[in-house]
């Protein structure tokens, strides 16, 4: 047992074998650094499913279910909606005196704070920095709503559609907008 063990160690000591073992290293280091990539994407679609996303990605979510509910009713895919927002979003953060705050809104990728002197709860990071407790997020209320379709000119569809999009938005009827619409096939 003794002689197989020193046999071994010699040939581990061999200066070529000690060089395979090296580029194996190298090579699992590289090739985990491509995998990590991929988890990085996955924990990104995992915290936009968790809630953190952005105004303009709500706005983009809104169209396109929008556009499904219009594409059902119409029975084509030819559909254009277009929604305005009224704010960015509006965060609510723990306040030590209050209890909870609303200090900051997103609006078109800038943050603007409020001028009052407040102190909020801070919660330490994965990192090991400080980030304020955040309670709520308030997504941006629909401004208005504009929708092109095949079909969209009929009073009877038109109808079907307001009441549809009023209905899943929680908007009034005059923040909706219906057109029909000539799509060529040659586009």
């Amino acid at each position: 047992m003794n002689d197989a063990l020193k046999k071994l160690t010699e040939k581990i000591k061999s200066p070529k074998i000690l060089m395979i073992a090296g580029l194996c290293g190298i090579l699992l280091i590289f090739l985990s650094s491509l995998f990590g990539k991929e988890d990085d994407t996955a924990s990104r679609q995992a915290q936009a499913s968790a809630g953190e996303i952005s105004a303009e990605e709500y706005r983009l979510q809104l169209e396109e279910s929008i556009r499904g509910i219009v594409s059902s009713i119409t029975g084509s895919d030819k559909v254009s909606v277009a929604i305005t927002l009224e704010s960015g979003l509006v965060y609510s953060y723990a306040d030590v005196n209050e209890g909870v705050s609303s200090d900051r809104t997103e609006s078109d990728s800038k943050s603007t704070a409020s001028e009052s002197k407040q102190s909020y709860i801070t919660v330490k990071t994965a990192d090991g920095g400080e980030q304020a407790l955040l309670v709520t997020t308030e997504m941006p209320e629909v401004r208005g709503v504009a929708i092109v379709c095949e079909g969209g000119d009929s009073e009877a569809i038109n109808e079907k559609i307001e009441n549809a999009v009023t209905a899943a938005l929680d908007i009034t009827s005059k923040r909706v907008y219906i057109a029909g619409g000539s799509y060529d096939e040659k586009r």
